[in-house]
């Protein structure tokens, strides 16, 4: 797709100035662009022109510019800046607009006020568009948590945070309470069954606005629900903002990590608010922030300190996947066997929280199967020996036609098949790509499916072997099956 509308003169001298300091080309900024817009919105063409022609594109591009350099740069450039008399725009705003509140009632009223006050009436979508963001404003108020925790849980009543208003309407009783822990476990199957989607992201943000709403307003039959309902916010902000970060709108997923994270914090609960900062490290290394991705798990380390064993284990996984990153093995094994062993110290499942219902020992074998996949990838060392290592652990997840979570199962294929691809084992790849493009039709994850577009990416870039008829035939499967 195309940039949108027509064009007017402008400047090109800040623009072409701002590029050198951070050291980007035309092609890294339509990138970068691209990633908050979508894939293929601004060509490369357009782009040059902004820098060589003079010519200025319309909203909501050169907010999105503007927000991308700022990221780059570390401080705060404006639109008008680059184009003298363009204003930004008021919907297309930084992911962290509105969260630099207190980590006491007065923030969390606040987080809870903006996502009712931006959108219209209570169950109108939010009009906005958040853009990822990265350095100290991400990673600062993962700190600030970590120094927080300790703190008295909020203390409520049955008037919840807002207290009693004469413009309470709607009851919330324990059946109310039901229905959202029903509605947690179901947006949990169907991010396990089909992943993140828009379809899916407009579902569960009217679950939020409906919790949000009831805290702002609802008259509460028991003085422990407020709490209650408060702790499923947490819960269904760490989901939306997994399913966000799967669909690849990672600002969006940013900011229901933060407001999930000052929910977890306003009810004590520390396994949780470990977890989502777990989350947002793995979501950094997507995003190519590998030192974001350092600190914020540094940050689920010492959030984690006094957590749940299998949080202290995932929260180590994560760390071991942010080492693999790095190219660093030792690190990574370290990391890893330290998992291991605070998955053995737990007492089973049965005292798991609930939100943490698919870690287990062989889920904890696939994900260290996929740091391994990542490290083969970060490192020319022993390269092969670490593809095999994978294999072995993924094989249950790759191998099985019948899986409980396609997503997964999915995206792990699809990066076996890559680094078997990448390795030169080219029909060990095929074979196991096949099996992920099976998977492809029922999945609506844009973070899988993007791996499966980079392995028809890599399969272009063979030599001879690319004009081979097995090969021809997987990349007209992939082809059809990213269509879909």
């Amino acid at each position: 797709m195309s940039e949108p509308g027509g064009v007017v003169a402008g400047s090109r001298a800040e623009l072409s100035s701002l590029l050198g300091e951070v050291g980007w080309s035309v092609s890294r900024l339509v990138h970068e662009v691209n990633r908050e817009m979508g894939a293929g919105y601004v060509s490369r063409t357009t782009a040059s022109e902004w820098v060589n022609c003079s010519r200025v594109p319309r909203q909501p591009l050169p907010t999105v510019v503007a927000h991308v350099l700022s990221q780059a740069a570390s401080r705060v450039i404006a639109a008008n800046c680059l184009w003298p008399g363009v204003a930004g725009s008021a919907e297309w705003v930084s992911a962290d607009v509105g969260t630099q509140v207190s980590w006491d009632l007065h923030g969390m009223k606040a987080l809870i006020n903006d996502w009712l006050g931006s959108g219209g009436t209570v169950f109108d979508g939010d009009r906005r568009s958040f853009m990822a963001i990265s350095g100290a404003a991400l990673t600062a108020p993962a700190w600030e948590y970590v120094k927080s925790i300790g703190a008295a849980p909020l203390r409520m009543s049955s008037s919840g945070l807002f207290g009693a208003s004469s413009f309470s309407r709607g009851k919330f009783t324990p059946a109310t309470m039901e229905y959202f822990t029903v509605l947690i476990a179901a947006f949990r199957k169907m991010d396990d069954l089909e992943g993140g989607s828009t379809e899916n992201l407009r579902h569960i943000r009217e679950a939020i606005l409906q919790a949000t709403h009831y805290l702002r307003v609802g008259s509460f039959s028991d003085a422990k629900l407020p709490g209650e309902l408060l702790g499923a916010l947490a819960q269904l902000s760490q989901i939306a903002g997994w399913m966000a970060y799967d669909a690849d709108f990672h600002g969006l997923a940013q900011r229901h990590f933060r407001v999930g994270l000052q929910a977890a914090h306003s009810v004590g609960e520390q396994n949780l608010g470990a977890h989502i900062l777990a989350c947002m490290s793995y979501q950094a290394v997507y995003l190519g922030k590998l030192e974001d991705a350092k600190e914020l798990a540094d940050a689920a380390a010492k959030a984690s300190f006094k957590a749940h064993p299998a949080v202290r284990s995932l929260v180590s996984s994560r760390v071991a996947y942010v080492k693999a990153c790095d190219g660093n093995e030792s690190g990574f094994r370290s990391a890893i066997n330290e998992s291991k062993k605070y998955l053995g110290g737990s007492d089973g499942k049965g005292d798991f929280p609930s939100y943490l219902y698919w870690y287990s020992p062989a889920e904890l074998d696939v994900q260290c199967g996929q740091s391994l996949l990542t490290l083969s990838l970060a490192s020319n060392k022993k390269s092969s020996k670490l593809v095999s290592e994978a294999e072995k652990l993924l094989l249950s997840k790759v191998a099985s036609a019948e899986t409980d979570r396609p997503r997964d199962s999915l995206f792990h294929s699809a990066w076996l098949a890559r680094a078997h691809v990448k390795r030169g084992e080219l029909h060990r790849g095929l074979a196991v790509a096949e099996g992920a493009v099976r998977r492809a039709p029922a999945v609506a994850s844009a973070r899988s499916r993007k791996v499966l577009g980079d392995l028809d990416k890599d399969l272009t870039h063979l030599r001879g072997d690319r004009h081979l008829p097995e090969v021809r035939e997987l990349r007209s499967q992939l082809r059809l099956a990213l269509a879909t």
